[in-house]
């Protein structure tokens, strides 16, 4: 791999970090950006991949009583369907940049995770009638 020509030219103009790690995690101010950063767009995609995986493989075996050898291959196969767009993505966000990318995924999963597990509930019970809405607010 070769160094960004930016960095080369941080580098010619001596103007690299003597103490990287220092500077990083011993000044309050970029402490602060490293925490938001762990904390904020990392919290946010965790919620989403471990509702998406995890979340849905222990409500399809516990609340949904699916046997637990087809929920396992329903993730699987969930997952190999999926795959290929972290390819594409990754791809959009080194044009676009990755925050409108993680932005945009966490609004889709919110907008999207009642109607889903309620789609996994009737496919898992398909006797069951659909729920009505209420009728008053």
């Amino acid at each position: 791999m070769h160094e960004s020509p930016a960095f080369q030219k941080m580098k010619a103009e001596g103007k690299t970090s003597k103490a990287p790690l220092t500077e990083s995690f011993g000044q309050w101010k970029n402490l602060k950006i490293v925490i938001l950063a762990l904390v904020g767009l990392t919290a946010g995609r965790a919620v989403v991949w471990y509702s998406g995986q995890f979340y849905a493989l222990f409500f399809m075996t516990q609340a949904l009583k699916v046997d637990a050898t087809t929920a396992n291959i329903m993730v699987a196969i969930a997952l190999l369907v999926g795959t290929p767009f972290f390819i594409v993505f990754g791809a959009l966000s080194d044009k676009i940049g990755r925050k409108p990318i993680i932005m945009a995924g966490c609004l889709l999963a919110a907008l999207t995770y009642f109607p889903v597990f309620g789609a996994l509930t009737r496919a898992a019970n398909p006797d069951r009638p659909p729920r009505k809405p209420p009728t008053r607010w």
